[in-house]
């Protein structure tokens, strides 16, 4: 598993075992007590790969994963002191949960190839099929009568495509792309810095480099051309409501353009 989905997939988990009650299909079977007994010994055997012989059926594993969630909403309605049992039904829904994850994630790293997209943002197209392998899991309903594989497919394909418009749309108001080369910081020639900073204020003030509005307010807040304090990325990002991963691919796309137009001036040449 590669590092951005397992990272995902931890954040994924710490923040959905913070909700008061997940989701269940409101089904009879997973109100008896031999659900109940059947639902305990598949958490076991998820967390501890022991207690059970045969290998763990799909559909039975969704019926154990709505039987803990219908356990954990009735431990909180309950009148008595019950929250050290509903701990344990959120614990057991979880491990439940994370075995039908980790045996599924082939699905979306067969949807991240099928939708295929110019996002350079690599690590995002990946937490957004992570996320929609986790709401397929949360919301699949085992009793309607077709395959898990179908239905988480389409969520995650939806949800990348959704991430897919939203990138678009930002690359359309913000035309610049992400430059990893500059994620680095790079110094000055040791030699003639003097004449270096006189041609890149040139630069600045003639607007040479064709910076947009945004890019120059962002070189402005981050370099105090004019004095004052340097911002961070996210004191940008309040002023402009942009995120903090935003304002920096502004700044790396405004500096690629001075740069140029130092490598191309005759005067440093």
């Amino acid at each position: 598993m590669c590092a951005a989905m397992q990272n995902t997939l931890n954040n994924s988990m710490l923040y959905n075992n913070s909700r008061p009650i997940p989701w269940y299909a409101p089904d009879r079977r997973i109100r008896t007590n031999a659900a109940a007994r059947q639902a305990i010994e598949f958490a076991q055997f998820a967390t501890n790969g022991h207690g059970l012989d045969a290998e763990l059926d799909e559909q039975m594993l969704f019926a154990a994963l709505h039987t803990c969630a219908f356990r954990v909403a009735r431990c909180t309605r309950s009148k008595r002191d019950a929250m050290g049992e509903r701990e344990e039904w959120s614990r057991r829904w979880s491990d439940i949960r994370e075995c039908i994850v980790k045996r599924n994630l082939g699905l979306a790293y067969t949807m991240l190839g099928r939708i295929g997209s110019a996002d350079p943002d690599q690590d995002g197209r990946v937490s957004e099929s992570m996320f929609g392998l986790f709401r397929a899991v949360e919301r699949f309903n085992p009793w309607r009568g077709y395959r898990f594989s179908t239905y988480a497919c389409n969520v995650i394909a939806r949800g990348l495509m959704r991430h897919a418009r939203r990138e678009g749309r930002y690359r359309a108001i913000f035309p610049s792309q992400r430059d990893t080369s500059l994620q680095s910081s790079s110094r000055l020639p040791d030699s003639h810095v003097g004449l270096w900073v006189e041609r890149l204020n040139w630069a600045i003030e003639t607007n040479s480099g064709k910076l947009t509005d945004i890019e120059a307010k962002v070189l402005a807040h981050r370099f105090h051309f004019q004095g004052g304090r340097r911002l961070t990325f996210q004191e940008i990002g309040h002023i402009a409501c942009l995120s903090k991963e935003r304002v920096r691919q502004i700044q790396n796309a405004a500096l690629k353009k001075l740069r140029g137009i130092l490598e191309a001036d005759p005067i440093l040449q």
